[in-house]
């Protein structure tokens, strides 16, 4: 898988063009395996579809509405169909029209889900074995399962840190992951906190084996003058055509498949013209969907239901080594297999990278 990684925007980053489309095809077909696995995991009503990898309801979600990719320009779905505005007795909550009364995802109040319950004159009705915790700020309650729920393991609202996983009705965090700065991370293959914590992979770096390394399809180049190794894009980059300090001339020549090239030349296709190299969008962490369209350093250029190509948030999937990962699930992620660290899944917002 290709991360895109940055803390902030990633000026100037080389693009990534043939060398990634090997490397982005493995994830692609990682990434649709991942989906079919996901799919089996919908339930009819919560999540009746996958739609780039993400489980989604397509009956209320503006994003997929009534069908993965359809986007509802009100910001508003309803049983499937895009609305202008909701009618009594539902009300908005988010994107869709609810009845507060008995809607089980929005029960009593907009933001509280009953979790698997039922939802009766606005209160959440638990089955057995779960049990009934008062929703903060609201009258509502929710239904938990404390052994299990980090929102209220071992007790109603007593919420895990980030990353820690509930297990026993106990915040854990289970090895090889361990503890920064009160989260649960994976130093092996986290950027933001890679071999220990607070240490930050930059924009072009991933993580693996608690190092930071250059992105597979960039090298490691070092600058002519001397001082800080950048990692460069030789297939696009027209400082570094080719090869490392290998220039391309300014405004006579573009870099096109590691090569200096006439600038009257086109691109190969599946790649665009950026700032005098030919890009691949879907898969370049500085132009993602976009030319200079950067991602940060915990984001991935990711394929979206709707077919657009965005940067998405990704996270380790603390505790899952392969999919579906109820994490990603949860959270309404992606779930999806790392293409360059093997067993890592990484549950990543909008998508799975696709080439």
């Amino acid at each position: 898988m290709s991360p895109a990684l940055a803390s902030g925007p990633a000026a100037g980053r080389p693009a990534i063009t043939r060398g990634m489309n090997r490397f982005a095809f493995a994830v692609a077909v990682l990434a649709g395996v991942a989906a079919a696995v996901v799919a089996t995991s919908c339930g009819p009503s919560s999540c009746s579809s996958v739609c780039a990898g993400v489980c989604s309801n397509t009956e209320a979600d503006p994003e997929n509405c009534g069908g993965c990719g359809r986007r509802c320009s009100t910001g508003i779905c309803h049983r499937g169909q895009c609305v202008q505005s909701c009618e009594a007795p539902t009300q908005q909550c988010g994107g869709t029209c609810s009845d507060l009364q008995k809607d089980q995802f929005h029960c009593g109040v907009c933001t509280n889900s009953c979790n698997g319950g039922s939802c009766e004159a606005g209160a959440c009705k638990c089955p057995g074995g779960a049990t009934s915790c008062p929703v903060l700020g609201s009258s509502a309650n929710t239904c938990a399962d404390l052994q299990t729920d980090p929102l209220h393991c071992g007790g109603c609202d007593n919420q895990c840190a980030r990353g820690f996983l509930c297990r026993d009705g106990a915040c854990t965090c289970p090895a090889p992951a361990a503890t920064c700065l009160g989260e649960c991370v994976d130093k092996n293959n986290d950027p933001r906190n890679c071999g220990a914590c607070g240490n930050q992979c930059t924009a072009t770096q991933i993580c693996q084996d608690g190092a930071c390394a250059c992105r597979p399809g960039l090298s490691r180049c070092i600058p002519a003058g001397g001082g800080v190794p950048i990692c460069a894009d030789t297939h696009s980059d027209p400082s570094h055509c080719g090869a490392c300090n290998s220039g391309c001339s300014t405004g006579t020549q573009i870099c096109k498949e590691g090569q200096c090239v006439t600038a009257a030349e086109s691109c190969q296709p599946g790649t665009t013209l950026c700032n005098s190299g030919c890009v691949n969008l879907h898969t370049s962490a500085s132009s993602c969907g976009a030319c200079g369209v950067p991602c940060l350093r915990d984001e991935l250029c990711v394929k979206r239901s709707d077919q657009a190509f965005v940067c998405g948030r990704y996270e380790v999937a603390i505790g899952c080594n392969s999919c579906p990962c109820p994490t990603c699930i949860t959270t309404g992620r992606a779930c999806c297999p790392s293409a360059w660290a093997q067993g890592v899944i990484y549950c990543v917002r909008d998508g799975c990278p696709s080439d």
